[in-house]
């Protein structure tokens, strides 16, 4: 349940939804398995997975949820074959060459014929809600992943206005501020990674366990190099990788905190995930605030 990524989002409307309501509204979209014809499946899942039914989990005020996607699995070669295969058919066995159209319409027959045959790759989504501060917290590497997330809740509740959070100071401004002088805002201190880009040309360097004050580095930015990629630790509490976008990849507790929620002993599975979303909430509700203040304060 610890998140692994994490794309934080703006409330523009105060969330009044109780938990009860909001359950009740993702039951009609609750996750289905695929058809035999379905090539992916989106629907909502109990965020305690096997040990839980109820589709939305609440603690201290905050509201988890998880999405599940299900999607077929068709390699690409294999289609590519099964295609082949049948135009060499008509080929041989009606003389005469097989056009670009007819060869698109024969490939969604191959694909419509494999499907149900098809292995079927599960991977689920969780999201929070946060009403006292108004956030939305979604644990995706990816702004399409997020936003798939965002619509279901839309479609489930009718609507859901928001927006991703902004700071003042642009990122890429911002986080290549931090690398030239060699120190971010506290509580946030450097780590030994980052990517570089020149704005003019598109160049890429990536550094890893790199000593980012080396004037070696430093002489890339100075010389108009600015930085997309950053690794940075807030508080020896969360390690992460800021991004242009302001997402956070590779997101990290430290050992400390796991220690902490560990010390609880839970007696079921639902203590140990209110303890662990107690304990993470907690964290990333002042790790955001503090994010924003980094970058100039809240756009």
């Amino acid at each position: 349940m610890w998140f692994k990524n994490l794309r934080i989002y703006r409330l523009t409307q105060a969330f009044t939804q109780s938990p009860e309501q909001l359950a009740e509204a993702l039951e009609a979209f609750a996750f289905q398995p695929c058809g035999n014809l379905d090539s992916a499946r989106l629907g909502w899942v109990a965020p305690l997975g096997r040990s839980g039914t109820e589709l939305v989990h609440a603690t201290n005020g905050n509201i988890m949820v998880c999405q599940k996607r299900q999607e077929k699995i068709l390699p690409a070669a294999v289609v590519r074959e099964h295609l082949e295969d049948r135009i060499a058919a008509i080929q041989e066995e009606e003389g005469r060459p097989v056009g670009r159209s007819e060869r698109d319409g024969l490939k969604d027959e191959v694909i419509f014929s494999l499907l149900p045959r098809a292995l079927t790759k599960s991977t689920v989504c969780f999201a929070y809600i946060a009403p006292k501060e108004n956030l939305v917290y979604v644990n995706a590497s990816s702004a399409k992943r997020a936003e798939e997330l965002l619509s279901g809740l839309r479609e489930a509740l009718g609507s859901l206005p928001l927006s991703p959070l902004v700071g003042v100071n642009p990122p890429v401004s911002a986080m290549t501020h931090w690398v030239r002088e060699s120190q971010p805002p506290a509580p946030f201190t450097l780590q030994e990674e980052c990517e570089l880009q020149a704005p003019k040309d598109g160049r890429v360097i990536r550094c890893k366990n790199q000593d980012l004050s080396a004037d070696e580095l430093l002489s890339h930015v100075h010389s108009g190099m600015v930085v997309n990629k950053l690794a940075l630790s807030w508080k020896e509490a969360i390690h992460f990788v800021l991004d242009d976008q302001l997402a956070v990849k590779r997101l990290k507790f430290d050992d400390k905190l796991l220690e902490i929620a560990g010390e609880r002993q839970p007696d079921s599975v639902a203590e140990t995930f209110d303890a662990d979303f107690a304990i993470m909430a907690t964290e990333l509700k002042q790790f955001s605030l503090d994010l924003l203040l980094a970058l100039g304060g809240e756009a």
